[in-house]
C-alpha cells in the first residue's frame, strides 16, 4: 500500500503541471491550523502570517527498554505570499524538551532533553484553481437543495505543489524520532544530513457548502539513507458564526516509524486576521504510542491590496487580456499612420525643394 502512495502522488504530479492558475486571496486568515496537512491557497500576495502552537506531547514504548517520554514542544510556521498571487513561502521550526525514563541493566534511567525536532522551509505554487469560473459555483437563488449538495465539480481539486529541504536538527532528534538515545544501544547511530529534499502534492476539494477535505501525498528526507513518506487527510467543516471543527488521518511510512495517527480539533476565528485554536492527535499502534495536545494562534499581517488585484474571474481574465491586445495594436496602427504620415511629408518636401531649385534656375 504505501508503495501505492508514491505511484499517485506522481501520477496527480504530472497531471498538475498542464495548467496555472490565480490562488484565491480571502479576507480573513487562511491557517494550516490546527491540522497537520497543508491547504492548496496560498496567503495571498504581500501577505505575512505566523502560526504557531504549543503542545504536551508525551510516547510510551513499553517493548522497548519500557521507554517513556513526557514534555512540551512548540512549532512555529512562517508563511510569505511574495511575487505572484499563487506562489507562498514557509518555513517551520519545531522546537521539544522533555524527559526520557528508560529501563537497562542499571535499573531505571532518565535524561533530560531539549532541542529542535523539525527545521524545513520551502514554496508551494498553487497549479489549478478549479473555482476560476466563479459562474459555476454562484448560488442557486430559486433552490435551497441545489446549494446545499455535492455536485460533481465540486470534486474537482484545486492542486498545489511544495518542494523544499529538511535541515539537520543537532542530532538529538534525528529524523524527528523521539527515542533515538535508545537505538544507540543496540545499532550505530543515525546520522542526518545536513540538507535533504521534501515533496509533496496538496488536493483540496470544497464539498458540500462549509465542508472542505484536503489530502497531501509526498515525501521528505528524499535524499537521505532514511527516507519518510507520508499521507495526511482532513476534513474540515465551517459554520457560520466562526467556528470550524476538523478531523484528520496521517499515515507515516519509514525505517524508523510506521503508523496511523488520528486527530480532530475546533478553531475560532476572532478577527479576519487572528485565529484561535486547539486540538490532539494520537497513534493507533503502541510501538511506539503517541499523544500530543495543545492550543495555537494564526495572525497576518495583510499588505494584500484587493482592489488592485487580478479579477478571479477567467472571463474577466480572458476580457482583461483582450482589452490589453487590442490597446496594443491600437498603439502599432498609430505608430505605422504616423510614419507613413512623416514619409509622405518628408516626400513632399522634397520634391518642394526641387521645385525651388528649378525656379530659381529659371530666375
Amino acid at each position: 500500500m504505501h508503495n501505492s502512495i508514491l505511484h499517485f502522488w506522481a501520477a496527480f504530479l504530472s497531471i498538475s503541471i498542464m495548467s496555472a492558475s490565480n490562488a484565491q486571496y480571502t479576507e480573513v486568515i487562511n491557517s494550516n491550523r490546527p491540522s497537520q496537512s497543508l491547504g492548496a491557497f496560498s496567503v495571498g500576495k504581500n501577505v505575512y502570517q505566523w502560526e504557531q502552537g504549543i503542545s504536551f506531547r508525551q510516547g510510551a514504548f513499553d517493548s522497548f527498554y519500557n521507554a517513556s517520554y513526557a514534555g512540551l514542544g512548540t512549532q512555529i510556521q512562517l508563511r510569505v505570499g511574495i511575487y505572484k498571487e499563487q506562489l507562498e513561502v514557509l518555513g517551520t521550526v519545531d522546537y521539544q524538551m522533555d524527559e526520557l525514563t528508560f529501563q537497562n541493566a542499571f535499573g531505571n534511567t532518565t535524561m533530560q532533553r531539549k532541542g529542535i525536532r523539525d527545521f524545513s522551509a520551502g514554496v508551494k505554487y498553487l497549479v489549478f484553481d478549479p473555482f476560476r469560473n466563479t459562474d459555476k459555483y454562484k448560488p442557486n437563488l430559486y433552490s435551497y437543495h441545489a446549494n446545499n449538495r455535492i455536485r460533481w465539480r465540486d470534486l474537482i481539486p484545486a492542486v498545489s505543489i511544495y518542494a523544499g529541504a529538511q535541515f539537520a536538527t543537532g542530532g538529538i532528534y534525528p529524523y524527528q524520532e523521539s527515542f533515538y538515545s535508545l537505538f544507540n544501544f543496540n545499532y550505530s547511530p543515525i546520522i542526518e544530513p545536513t540538507v535533504s529534499g521534501a515533496a509533496m502534492l496538496i488536493l483540496q476539494q470544497h464539498l458540500k457548502p462549509g465542508f472542505v477535505l484536503i489530502h497531501n501525498v509526498g515525501m521528505r528526507y528524499i535524499t537521505a539513507d532514511i527516507q519518510q513518506k507520508k499521507l495526511i487527510g482532513t476534513l474540515t467543516y465551517s459554520t457560520r458564526d466562526n467556528w470550524s471543527v476538523f478531523g484528520e488521518y496521517q499515515i507515516d511510512d519509514s525505517l524508523l516509524y510506521r503508523d496511523i495517527t488520528l486527530g480532530a480539533g475546533i478553531a475560532y476565528l476572532l478577527t479576519e486576521n487572528l485565529q484561535l485554536d486547539l486540538a490532539a492527535h494520537h497513534s493507533m499502534k503502541t510501538t511506539p504510542q503517541l499523544l500530543t495536545a495543545g492550543i495555537g494562534v494564526s495572525y497576518r499581517i495583510d499588505k494584500h491590496n484587493i482592489f488592485t488585484g487580478q479579477p478571479q474571474d477567467i472571463r474577466e481574465l480572458k476580457l482583461a487580456r483582450r482589452n490589453r491586445k487590442d490597446a496594443r495594436k491600437e498603439k502599432k496602427a498609430v505608430r505605422k499612420a504616423e510614419k507613413r504620415t512623416n514619409k509622405g511629408l518628408r516626400k513632399l518636401d522634397k520634391k518642394q525643394k526641387r521645385i525651388d531649385r528649378k525656379l530659381n534656375k529659371m530666375r
